[in-house]
């Protein structure tokens, strides 16, 4: 096959493959229908990649860097342009984080799935979220209320944890999480309290706006 063809066939079955993913669940992959997605047959499938099980890693690996490798990324240019404030740089990127995650739960599931159906940690997709997860709290580790490392790690694992279960079911929380977390408005004030309980209650001297000090009269 040409090259070319070759890298656009490729790209093709993988995009389907998303596909599949994001509307069905990772158990709707088949071999058929991620082929009728692309449009080619599914003898390509192996010719490209060998296996199903070689594309659904390759799926996973894909999105998981696109997902949670670009929202490191982005949280970190955040913290760089709030200039350090890793409070202010949060409160901006999970108002534009949680949407697509609550759009596409199905997607979510599948990056955690061999953790939840298998109990199997053993893989490169649990492993690449324990590496977000590690860059994660270096990044707001700073910001992090003082004591031990085991209870600021504690409070980034609450964190994810929240986050994670409106996510992964999004309707299964209705009547306590603001609705409409699908768009960045809706996701505003959820975001916040997260936040809040993430770094704690923001320092007095900060959140009270400063005026000019007034000068003691003389006795």
């Amino acid at each position: 096959m040409d090259s070319e063809q070759g890298r656009g066939a490729r790209e093709r079955i993988i995009e389907a493959a998303i596909e599949v993913v994001e509307r069905e669940g990772i158990e709707a992959l088949t071999v058929r229908a991620i082929a009728l997605g692309a449009g080619v047959n599914v003898a390509a499938i192996n010719y490209y990649f060998g296996s199903k099980e070689k594309l659904v890693e390759e799926v996973l690996a894909r999105t998981l860097e696109n997902g949670l490798g670009e929202q490191l990324r982005e949280l970190d240019a955040l913290v760089e342009a709030e200039g350090g404030d890793v409070r202010a740089a949060l409160e901006r990127f999970l108002p534009a984080f949680l949407p697509d995650a609550v759009r596409y739960p199905r997607l979510s599931a599948a990056h955690l799935h061999d953790a939840i159906a298998r109990q199997d940690y053993t893989g490169p997709a649990v492993q690449r979220y324990r590496d977000f997860l590690e860059g994660f709290f270096r990044s707001v580790r700073p910001a992090l209320p003082a004591g031990s490392e085991e209870e600021q790690r504690l409070r980034v694992a609450a964190f994810w944890s929240a986050i994670h279960m409106v996510c992964l079911a999004p309707r299964l929380c209705e009547g306590f999480v603001p609705r409409g977390l699908h768009e960045p408005s809706g996701a505003a004030s959820f975001a916040r309290l997260l936040v809040r309980q993430l770094l704690g209650d923001r320092p007095e001297a900060q959140s009270r706006p400063r005026g000019p000090r007034r000068r003691r009269a003389p006795a």
